[in-house]
């Protein structure tokens, strides 16, 4: 309380002309931060509109980019059942027992090992697992050629080291596989 009758006794002193000066100087300053307030107001929302445009305008661009990578994911699955449904039959370890047989490569192949690997999709994934010793170059790019003309097959690993017993000669791990309906098997 004693603040306030200072303040009071101050302006009952106070001449008029000196009153209004002191008034006048108080008004400004407030007025001045008002002004201040309420620029950076809207100077803070200006800010926060283009945050939000760009924030929008992204979404936007990896929704278009979602939506173009399911379209493309979506064709694939056809073009895969397209392929699936066309020899419905198939079993990857025929075929390259086949295979073998037509590039000769039969002597070569030591290990033969086929697995099952069932997907979260409507797939299942038939792998073949095969080790060769005593190959040569033109041998292995002869076999990864024929293998890639086939649609339904897959190469998942190969691995190349050179031969122990012959050092003119290579060994081949290769694993390749393909995807079976589930309701093939």
């Amino acid at each position: 309380m004693t603040m306030i009758e200072k303040i009071r006794t101050l302006v009952e002193d106070l001449e008029t002309k000196d009153f209004y000066i002191y008034t006048g100087i108080f008004l400004i300053i407030c007025s001045v931060l008002t002004i201040g307030i309420v620029f950076q107001y809207y100077r803070r929302i200006n800010y926060l509109e283009k945050e939000i445009t760009e924030i929008n305008d992204y979404r936007e661009d990896r929704v278009r980019v979602i939506r173009e990578q399911a379209a493309q994911v979506k064709q694939q699955r056809n073009d895969v059942d397209a392929i699936l449904a066309e020899d419905i039959n198939f079993k990857i370890g025929g075929y390259f027992k086949d295979l073998l047989v037509k590039l000769e490569l039969t002597d070569k192949k030591i290990a033969e090992e086929t697995a099952l690997v069932d997907r979260e999709d409507n797939y299942r994934e038939s792998e073949l697992d095969a080790t060769f010793e005593d190959m040569n170059m033109k041998q292995l790019a002869t076999l990864l050629q024929e293998l890639e003309r086939n649609k339904r097959i897959s190469t998942k690993r190969l691995e190349v080291t050179k031969s122990k017993k012959k050092p003119e000669t290579i060994e081949v791990r290769i694993t390749i596989g393909t995807l079976l309906l589930k309701t093939e098997i």
